[in-house]
Parts: structure tokens; C-alpha cells; sequence
């Protein structure tokens, strides 16, 4: 069996913009991938940063709400273009790349089901001119993936993401991330 159709997007995207092989995915979810700067976190956050921490949840949110579409419910109709104002490259390319593998392959989630998100801040987190970054802990363990004939695709699992977000035309867009698949959310 394969992993989820969620999980092989989020590795997918990983590669992608990493740039490397299933071997160098860093499988410890407590420590961020070699370009990401990460100091100490600060003692307090100012009403500013917690607002740049919501409008980040909440791109990432409305971005997956448009990916469930066709990841989710097989909706390959046409990418949607929503995504635009959302995700910015190199991360808007790979999911146009993932929306077409889904799409010749017909994949989807079983009716009734949806993976699992926990999200957090990551303070002090920066990767290539990042504002702001979440971590975020993806459970597609009971959201299996399902063929275009309706078979079990992918079974799903649990992963680990460190999502990088910055303003590209006026808009904080996500424009960066990792993934790794571990065992045990490291903030549940």
C-alpha cells in the first residue's frame, strides 16, 4: 500500500523544495532542516507577531479548504486558482505538480473522511527571508487515499511539517516547507 494521498503530497512538496531524495528527509521532528535558522524563541510575542502567527494559520487553512478539492474529493475539474493568492513559488509549483499526478492517477479520499491538522506557531524559525512560520502536525492515519477504481491507495501516517511564509505581491503568501514523517506529534 501506498501512503496517504495527504502524505504523499506533503513528502512530495518536501522533496520538491528541498531538493533531495526520500533518504535525506531528516526524520527527527525536532530538528528543522539544515537551512532553517532557528534561535532561541522569544519571552514574549507583541500583539503584531500573534496577528502575522492568525493570518498564517489562516493562509495555510484556506489553502488546504482549495487542495481538499481535488485531493479530498477528486475534484480535477481545473486547478484551483485560489491557490494563487495563497501559496507563492517554489511551493505553488510543486502543488500544481501534485494536482497533476493526482489527477492522471484519480486519486482521492474515502467519503466521510479527512485528515487531522494541529498547528502551531514556530517562533524564531526563519528560512529565506521567511516572516513567519508554523509547524504543523498532520494525522492522515484514518484518511485513507483511494484509487481511481475506488482501491486503498495509500493508508496514511503521521507527519511533521515546518511551513515558511512571506508577503509576495502585497499578500503573506507560503512559500516554503519540509515535511518528515514521525511516530508521535511532538506538541499533542
Amino acid at each position: 500500500m501506498h501512503r496517504s494521498v495527504f502524505a504523499v503530497v506533503a513528502l512530495a512538496v518536501s522533496l520538491v523544495l528541498a531538493g533531495c531524495s526520500p533518504g535525506g528527509v531528516d526524520e527527527s521532528p525536532d530538528s528543522p532542516s539544515p537551512s532553517v535558522s532557528v534561535p532561541a524563541p522569544p519571552s514574549s510575542v507583541n500583539a503584531e507577531t500573534e496577528a502575522l502567527y492568525a493570518e498564517a494559520e489562516y493562509v495555510f487553512l484556506q489553502s488546504m479548504e482549495f487542495r481538499y478539492r481535488f485531493e479530498r474529493d477528486g475534484d480535477y475539474t481545473s486547478f484551483p486558482e485560489e491557490l494563487g493568492d495563497l501559496l507563492a513559488d517554489p511551493f505553488l509549483a510543486s502543488v500544481r505538480q501534485l494536482y497533476d499526478y493526482g489527477q492522471q492517477h484519480g486519486l482521492h479520499g474515502q467519503a466521510g473522511t479527512q485528515p487531522k491538522l494541529a498547528i502551531r506557531p514556530y517562533p524564531g524559525a526563519s528560512k529565506d527571508g521567511s516572516e513567519v512560520a508554523l509547524r504543523v502536525c498532520l494525522d492522515t492515519t484514518e484518511a485513507p487515499a483511494l484509487d481511481a477504481d475506488g482501491q486503498v491507495f495509500s493508508e496514511g501516517g503521521l507527519f511533521f511539517m515546518e511551513l515558511f511564509f512571506k508577503h509576495v505581491d502585497g499578500r503573506l503568501k507560503l512559500f516554503s516547507g519540509t515535511t518528515t514523517e514521525i511516530e508521535q506529534c511532538p506538541f499533542d
